[in-house]
């Protein structure tokens, strides 16, 4: 079980920054970026754990700055981890949905191509194959949006 909460905490734009070391380079996601960008990204990140954990930002800045995982200070801020589960799901097919329908509004796909893939999306989720896990695999990521 405490294996599939880390698979979920590896989502990008929710934790990867605890992980520490990405942050700490002049690559984010395997792309260079400048610090500054970096800094931006890290500071989204913190935000948008934040928001998703319902705690303080300074919260979570004081839990990366002591190497905690997004499970680890959501369990210190007495969210379940059925309920972190659950919140990383909702997160993770929002931003997925956002994706396909940025395609959908530049002409890249159609909208029956968009609500295909998010059906093939869900239906991967719930059979257990859009499960990833490890450094540089994350679900709704770039590797789960090309299957």
């Amino acid at each position: 079980m405490k294996n599939k909460l880390y698979a979920f905490a590896l989502l990008p734009a929710l934790g990867l920054g605890f992980l520490g070391a990405q942050t700490a380079s002049a690559h984010w996601m395997g792309a260079a970026v400048t610090p500054e960008e970096s800094a931006t990204k890290q500071a989204q990140m913190f935000q948008e754990t934040a928001t998703l954990l319902g705690i303080s930002l300074d919260v979570v800045k004081e839990g990366w700055a002591e190497g905690k995982t997004i499970s680890e200070i959501a369990t210190d801020a007495g969210v379940s981890e059925e309920a972190l589960r659950t919140k990383m799901e909702a997160a993770r097919k929002a931003k997925l949905t956002t994706h396909v329908n940025a395609l959908v509004a530049q002409g890249v796909i159609t909208q029956a191509q968009a609500d295909k893939r998010l059906a093939k999306m869900d239906t991967l989720k719930q059979s257990g194959k859009g499960k990833r896990g490890g450094r540089g695999h994350h679900e709704g990521g770039m590797s789960d949006f090309m299957r």
